[in-house]
């Protein structure tokens, strides 16, 4: 059994629902949920987003039943910052400054 999170999203864990029926797989949607008897549901996933046209979605396993299908946001559109060289994530430009300064970065 699989079970995979649409991210709160009921009417795309509905229409992937539908989609898993529709290839002969046991599925159903209970909120943004989607329970599937098959473990290994990842390329039909795949399978599903290319044929829907959903370029910005990604998969993730949590563990061995639990999978997360999401549109990834870049952080900064929650306005968060990102050092450019590790990747090191802050509130605002000066926890950013401060942290460039780890690297040996001088800004003037």
């Amino acid at each position: 059994m699989a079970i995979i999170d649409c991210a709160c999203d009921i009417e795309f864990a509905s229409e992937l629902a539908n989609y898993l029926r529709n290839h002969d797989l046991d599925a159903k949607s209970e909120e943004a949920l989607v329970i599937v008897n098959e473990e290994e549901v990842e390329q039909i996933l795949k399978l599903f987003l290319k044929e829907t046209n959903r370029s910005g979605y990604n998969i993730r396993r949590i563990d061995s039943t639990n999978l997360l299908l999401a549109r990834e946001v870049p952080i900064e559109d929650f306005g968060f910052l990102r050092c450019e060289m590790c990747g090191y994530v802050v509130s605002n430009e000066e926890e950013l400054l401060t942290h460039r300064r780890a690297h040996g970065i001088q800004l003037l």
